[in-house]
Formats: structure tokens, C-alpha cells, sequence
């Protein structure tokens, strides 16, 4: 699969949780750290691949236009729930 595919499939992941009305944070108390949209489009990005959640994060740190593409300023850590 070449990198444009990735990208591509990033962005309608995006546009389809933004259009889902899923609310950014899921409590009033979490820690805004990152989006549940974020975290969202990098676990179906993660289905996408068909890898582990430690490679995908391993790959959306060199991928910068992915994490552009999200409004990601940091990777967060595997373990991220």
C-alpha cells in the first residue's frame, strides 16, 4: 500500500467522526490531551493496516502528514486508551 492511500483513508476517517457529532472529549474532567477523534481515526487507521497499536503509533511518528492530517502535536504513547 503506498502512503497516499494511508493519507487518503485518514482524512475520510476524519470526516466521518467529525460528521458522526462523536463529542471531542468524553467527559467534562478528561485530560485534553488528545481528541477522542484523534484517538479514534488512529485506532481505524490501525484496523486499516491490520497491525499492532504499538506499530501504528510507530508509524504515524515518521508519517507526518498523518499527523498533520489529524492536528496531532505529539504521538500519544501505545498504551493510550
Amino acid at each position: 500500500m503506498s502512503t497516499m492511500q494511508h493519507i487518503k483513508f485518514v482524512e475520510l476517517s476524519s470526516r466521518l467522526i467529525r460528521v458522526s457529532r462523536t463529542p471531542l472529549y468524553s467527559s467534562k474532567y478528561s485530560k485534553k490531551t488528545f481528541t477522542q477523534h484523534q484517538l479514534l481515526v488512529l485506532l481505524l487507521l490501525k484496523e486499516y493496516l491490520a497491525e499492532e497499536y504499538r506499530d501504528t503509533i510507530g508509524l504515524t511518528e515518521i508519517m507526518s502528514t498523518v499527523r498533520e492530517k489529524i492536528q496531532l502535536k505529539d504521538v500519544p504513547h501505545f498504551t493510550t486508551k
